[in-house]
Order: C-alpha cells, then sequence, then structure tokens
C-alpha cells in the first residue's frame, strides 16, 4: 500500500526553515542551496494543497495551517530520529555489556572482578553505571544489574550472587583510644564503644545484637546516607559500623578496620545479578553470567 507521505527532504526543510522564519538559514543548516529549500517547501505546499508560509518581500510569516502543520509533524521527526539513533546504538550490542550496579559495590567488591573479567574477555567493551533504583532502570539502555536483593527489576531474570554476611569493624585507633593494651577481645565488648549506623538499616544493630545473644539497648550515634560514608566515618574513628563483609574485605585485609567483636553474621537478605528476559541470549549477557557465578563458586570452595 503506498504511503501519503511527503519525502523527509521536504519535511527538513519545512522544519528548518519554521525555526528559522528564513530559507537562506535553513539552507545553511541543511547544506543546501536557498533555491533547493524553497523548491523543497513549494513541493510540500502543493503535496498538501495549502500554504504553509506567506512570502512578504524576503520576510517568511507562518500560517496557521503551517503552525498546526509543524506541531504536528516534529514529534513526528523527532521520533524517527531516536529510533534510527537506537538503530545505530544497536550495532555495538554484540560488543557492549552495560553494567548497573550500586556505587559502594562497584568501588569496594566489583571493580577487581570487570579487571580480571576484562583481562579474559578483551571483546567485550564494559560500560558501568550507576544503580539507584532497580525498579526505575531502563531495560533498554543496561545489560546486566548487581544489586542488593531488596530491589526487584520488572521483568527480569535473577540469579543469586552471595548471601550477605555482614560484620561489626572499627579502626585500629579507636580500639587503643577507648580500651588500651587490651588483647583478648570479647563479642560483649561492643558496647564500650560508639555506634555507626547506615540511615536505610536501622534494624541492623539490633539484629547484630540478637545474633551474638546479646541484649539490645540504646544504639545512639552518627547515622550516614550511604555505606561508603559509613565506611570512612569506621576508618577514622568515630565508632563501630555493621558492614556487609564484601565491602569491608579490602580494609581488614590491609589493617586499616579491625574486626574484633566476632565472626560474620548472615543476614536473610542477598544480592543478585539481573538482567531483562528479551537479553537473556545476548552473548556478552551469558558470558558474563557464567564467568562471574563460576568465579564466585570457585571463592567459595578455596
Amino acid at each position: 500500500m503506498r504511503r501519503y507521505i511527503p519525502s523527509s527532504t521536504a519535511l527538513k526543510c519545512f522544519e528548518a526553515s519554521v525555526r528559522h522564519l528564513s530559507f537562506t538559514k535553513a539552507a545553511e543548516e541543511l547544506h543546501l542551496t536557498q533555491s533547493a529549500v524553497s523548491r523543497q517547501i513549494r513541493n510540500l505546499e502543493e503535496f498538501l494543497s495549502r500554504d504553509l508560509f506567506i512570502r512578504l518581500n524576503k520576510r517568511l510569516i507562518l500560517t496557521g495551517t503551517g503552525a498546526a502543520y509543524y506541531r504536528e509533524v516534529v514529534p513526528l521527526l523527532d521520533r524517527m530520529e531516536n529510533a534510527s539513533l537506537r538503530m545505530l546504538h544497536r550495532e555495538d550490542e554484540k560488543t557492549t555489556l552495560t553494567i548497573s550496579a550500586l556505587p559502594t559495590l562497584v568501588s569496594y567488591w566489583l571493580m577487581p572482578l570487570l579487571a580480571e573479567f576484562q583481562a579474559t574477555h578483551p571483546q567485550f567493551q564494559i560500560k558501568v553505571r550507576s544503580l539507584d533504583d532497580a525498579a526505575k532502570i531502563d531495560p533498554d539502555a543496561v545489560d546486566v544489574i548487581l544489586h542488593y536483593g531488596g530491589d526487584h527489576w520488572p521483568r527480569a531474570m535473577s540469579h543469586q550472587l552471595m548471601r550477605e554476611e555482614v560484620v561489626a569493624v572499627c579502626s585500629p585507633d579507636l580500639l587503643e583510644k577507648v580500651m588500651p593494651h587490651k588483647m583478648d577481645w570479647q563479642v560483649e565488648d561492643v558496647v564500650n564503644f560508639p555506634f555507626l549506623h547506615l540511615s536505610s538499616r536501622i534494624n541492623a544493630w539490633p539484629d547484630w545484637m540478637m545474633a551474638q545473644g546479646l541484649e539490645s539497648g540504646s544504639f545512639a550515634g552518627a547515622s550516614f546516607a550511604h555505606f561508603h560514608m559509613l565506611m570512612e566515618a569506621a576508618k577514622n574513628s568515630m565508632g563501630i559500623a555493621i558492614l556487609p563483609c564484601i565491602l569491608a574485605q579490602k580494609s581488614l585485609l590491609n589493617g586499616e578496620l579491625q574486626a574484633p567483636f566476632g565472626g560474620p553474621v548472615t543476614t536473610p537478605h542477598e544480592y543478585l545479578l539481573s538482567y531483562p528476559v528479551d537479553k537473556a541470549d545476548l552473548e556478552q549477557v551469558m558470558v558474563f553470567r557464567d564467568w562471574l557465578l563460576a568465579r564466585l563458586a570457585a571463592h567459595k570452595q578455596n
């Protein structure tokens, strides 16, 4: 069926002419001659059987019909342009792996793994974006998200990366300051220190106390919006913090933090790898998923 649609060149000339109210300026923008633009507008007017402009000496005045047509045409041109740009982007979809993850998770856990993955699979170009809310992620713009189990990504397939384990940590300087020269630390010693909190996890300390067999009491102390803030506060001797082990591991290994108040405590929460259902067969998604799950499984066995 033949569609009743004018040429795209005529529509581009019309749109530019309306914005500039000048065939000459529209021609400069479109890299055409002024006469070519004028001819395209005349063809369009003949096609529509309507005048779109009033030519008054060297001035252009948009007619009411022209204004109405412009309002209809511009959104269509924008959608055509966006669709074309998306298709151009899809040329890279076999080589680009776009990951969205919690910023602290990227900085303290994922980055070394990404470096290892990139070295093993140099054919993929990695893009990492900050994850603020899994439910608001655009599945067209992201291939994989790594997120906390409390968030849910609609229309996605998910795999558990790990159960969450947390540990109570503080700086060596704080230990020496509060209880000098003490070597034999007990879980109950934690009550002698100031507490630090993550504002989104108000039950972290009560749950940790219960898991350690301690009575829950007052947990007054500074509160922080993000884990990286909480961790830095602990490093700077502001108090004791409850941190996921995967975030605290590096600082515990290098001695910036210590965990003298008992071992890790498993929470009911988990970390997940998720991806849109319609991207389940993308090579980079399958390769990254299988590589990361195998890497974590091997780490548990060691």
